[in-house]
């Protein structure tokens, strides 16, 4: 089990400098990826995508790629910014009647001096480092989704064993149930048939009723055992479960609900009220499951 959102971040330095990495997931009912490239290095980016399709199979999920380029290739002085700084340094000095002479440190120390430089082309090596890192990273950021996932795993499997356990209250009270409904229906029907009206056929569809009015949950709650063993198996397998799981907990709801509606025992439906409760937190949680 794997949650959908993580994080990851890794670098590695190459020949046109340092390149920097970070992917980051949340929540998406289907598969969302986009990564963003430097313009230099868009040639790059639909085969990153393709590579990041085939680790993931749902969530939203953004990589970024940045370049902190080498100093010596990431600038240069400017020639034209440094004549237009002498003159503007000249004019201030005749304006405030100064007679500071002006050299070449002074030019340099002003940020507006040097001018971007694109730098060289991105060499194979520097592409395979950069596919490098991507895998470094993607590594790392499945490795928090795991972890995260785990402890999704434990806690939504606690709340699955309470419902069972709750379940197991359930059967019980419904043979409570069973056993005093019988006693006062056999006295209904011991009623009704020893009266002089016995044949007739309105009082055998009142005592036909009176039989039946024991509404069965058995089945029910057959389907909602399996349906707990179900999510037990399948919250411990490899890959996407999500949406499966999902499915599950509103079939155990379904049968919750018509437990909660069938039987007439007001002990049977508190316990009901609680899986139920217990299903809704399960089903926030596996919102965040791959």
């Amino acid at each position: 089990m794997k949650s959908m959102t993580g994080f990851a971040e890794s670098s590695v330095s190459t020949e046109i400098g340092k390149i920097m990495v970070d992917m980051r997931s949340e929540n998406h009912r289907f598969l969302d990826v986009k990564a963003s490239v430097p313009e230099s290095l868009l040639h790059m980016e639909t085969t990153i995508e393709d590579r990041l399709k085939n680790s993931i199979q749902r969530g939203k999920l953004r990589l970024r790629l940045s370049v902190q380029a080498n100093r010596k290739e990431r600038q240069r002085l400017s020639e034209k910014v440094l004549r237009e700084n002498h003159s503007s340094l000249k004019r201030i000095n005749s304006a405030l009647g100064l007679r500071t002479e002006i050299g070449i440190e002074h030019l340099l120390m002003m940020e507006n001096s040097f001018e971007s430089h694109a730098g060289p082309e991105v060499s194979r090596e520097t592409e395979a480092r950069i596919k490098e890192a991507v895998a470094k990273t993607l590594v790392k950021f499945n490795k928090s989704r795991e972890i995260e996932g785990q402890k999704l795993e434990k806690s939504i499997l606690g709340r699955l064993e309470v419902i069972r356990k709750t379940v197991d209250g359930i059967k019980k009270k419904r043979k409570e149930f069973i056993k005093k409904s019988d006693k006062k229906t056999k006295e209904k029907i011991e009623k009704i048939f020893s009266s002089k009206h016995k044949n007739d056929p309105i009082i055998s569809q009142e005592a036909a009723a009176i039989i039946t009015e024991k509404s069965e949950i058995d089945e029910e709650i057959v389907r909602l055992e399996a349906h707990i063993s179900k999510f037990r198996k399948t919250a411990r397998k490899k890959g996407a479960v999500g949406k499966e799981l999902d499915f599950l907990v509103q079939e155990m709801n379904r049968e919750a609900g018509t437990i909660s509606a069938k039987c007439k025992d007001a002990g049977i439906s508190h316990l009901t009220i609680g899986v139920r409760l217990e299903l809704e937190k399960i089903r926030e949680q596996i919102q965040n499951i791959e």
